[in-house]
């Protein structure tokens, strides 16, 4: 399973955000981190990208972290995050071969973020 998280915020913000990428927990052993990859704009400021992937029985300790994670982010004002949670194609067929509907495999998901 994977996750996404998202940030953004503005120059001004940037060496703050800087710095607590030195003082946040480094990912679980559980966890790959792919990322983050940062870009930036003069209308949207700095955004960055990371990608958290994990086995499925670890997604409430992945949960844990993350909050976790972005919480040290939200304290710098001007910042703003988000954490989504992403199904692989191959479990979304399944859901679909098992269900025969796309309503029915989308009620039978229960994103926790």
């Amino acid at each position: 399973m994977i996750m996404i998280g998202t940030m953004t915020f503005s120059a001004e913000c940037a060496m703050a955000v800087a710095e607590n990428f030195g003082r946040i927990a480094p990912v679980p052993d559980f966890m790959k981190l792919i990322g983050p990859y940062v870009r930036s704009s003069i209308a949207g400021g700095i955004s960055t990208i990371s990608i958290y992937e994990f086995d499925d029985d670890k997604a409430d300790a992945a949960i844990d972290y993350l909050k976790k994670r972005y919480a040290a982010f939200a304290e710098v004002k001007g910042v703003s995050s988000n954490i989504e949670e992403w199904l692989g194609v191959g479990v979304v067929l399944q859901l679909l071969d098992e269900t025969h509907s796309v309503t029915a495999a989308l009620d039978a998901v229960s994103f926790r973020m």
